[in-house]
């Protein structure tokens, strides 16, 4: 991204920016312009522009592949090439921190700041968007703002979800913990429900309005967690339908 390009975004009415302004710090005159706006901020903390992406830090701190509700859900074959053999770097190269600190004097000015979470690792990449904003000086409120209601609200769908109300869609998550007190346990989710369906988060079998259990996942089946060819077509197939490359 271009600066140029971002400021005359905000300058035109574009509903918000996503990824990180390419400049840092951010001055009085950029402070000033955007919070005289109606454009939100998601800085896309996984990837940072600018700098090593924090998604990597994530990688490189923390055992990715030992994550029991992680590996549950997702094939080692997805999780094991990105997170076992990870680069590693000091604290001060990875910029997500900075991005997350420049968006804070944002917020500070009146700029709601959402979560972005990019498509990157899927369970995880959510709750690490919530963790760096935290990183870079937010309170765990405001970055649950972030990942609720404001998100909602910037996507004009705060009247059907991102907070627990009368009359809003039933999908909430219970957790096991008080994210307000350790931001890091936002990732112990012990119930979901989905539309009034309420499930076990560590079995995603359905618990009410009647009890139902999930089929196994294809990588849960015999050979279904190896590079063989139905697998490869599998994530082939998803590519394309989810349009991460196109056929010629």
């Amino acid at each position: 991204m271009r600066l140029e390009q971002n400021l005359s975004q905000i300058v035109d009415g574009h509903t918000g920016i996503e990824h990180a302004l390419p400049i840092q710090p951010l001055y009085e005159d950029i402070l000033q312009l955007w919070s005289q706006t109606d454009a939100v901020y998601s800085p896309t903390f996984g990837v940072a522009y600018g700098g090593l992406m924090g998604e990597e830090y994530w990688y490189d701190r923390t055992e990715v592949w030992k994550n029991a509700r992680l590996m549950a859900y997702t094939p080692k074959s997805v999780v094991h090439p990105r997170s076992i053999r990870r680069p590693t770097a000091p604290d001060e190269h990875y910029n997500h921190v900075h991005v997350a600190e420049m968006a804070k004097k944002l917020n500070d000015r009146g700029v709601p700041v959402v979560i972005g979470a990019h498509g990157q690792l899927a369970g995880l990449a959510a709750h690490w968007e919530i963790w760096m904003m935290v990183q870079g000086g937010f309170s765990p409120f405001a970055a649950l703002r972030g990942a609720t209601i404001d998100g909602a609200r910037y996507f004009g769908m705060d009247a059907e979800i991102g907070s627990i109300e009368p009359g809003k869609l039933a999908d909430l998550v219970v957790i096991d913990g008080n994210p307000l007190a350790d931001i890091r346990v936002s990732e112990n989710v012990a119930w979901t429900m989905l539309n009034g369906r309420l499930y076990d988060a560590a079995t995603m079998h359905q618990l009410a309005p009647a009890a139902v259990t999930r089929r196994p996942y294809f990588f849960e089946q015999e050979g279904g967690d190896a590079w063989q060819p139905a697998t490869m077509q599998y994530f082939e197939d998803m590519a394309h339908e989810l349009g991460w490359h196109c056929r010629h």
